[in-house]
């Protein structure tokens, strides 16, 4: 009998505030989405990949909200999100992970809950691929 596992691929930065070193300067308070780069997982045939953010907000007002938006193709995206979160902001530098399994095409959109908080962030993946042992 074959033995399954799970290979993982290297990690990717999808999007990262000039605090975390990228060019963009925050998300505003504007309750407009900052989003991501899109992730493939069709091409190589990836069956999911673990997305980890890393954020502070500027004051303990307002929660981040991430949200993963399908897509088929890579181009239209759901106007609906697949998944969604709401993170409670302690005003302190903070952690979360989630898995995105089974579609082809996903992006993150990144948002303040309110007009009083702004987020430093950085967005980082990892897909991996079933093979045989």
């Amino acid at each position: 009998m074959a033995t399954i596992i799970k290979t993982w691929a290297a990690s990717a930065k999808l999007g990262e505030t000039a605090a975390y070193g990228g060019t963009t300067a925050v998300i505003a308070a504007d309750q407009k989405f900052d989003y991501a780069t899109t992730v493939d997982l069709r091409t190589s045939g990836n069956q999911g990949a673990q997305v980890e953010i890393e954020f502070r907000g500027s004051n303990s007002k307002n929660n981040l909200i991430v949200q993963v938006f399908a897509s088929l193709a890579g181009t239209l995206f759901d106007s609906e999100p697949y998944q969604a979160y709401e993170i409670k902001n302690t005003g302190k530098p903070q952690q979360f992970s989630f898995l995105v399994e089974g579609l082809a095409f996903f992006r993150v959109g990144l948002r303040s809950s309110g007009t009083d908080t702004t987020f430093e962030y950085e967005i980082t993946q990892q897909k991996w691929i079933l093979t045989n042992a």
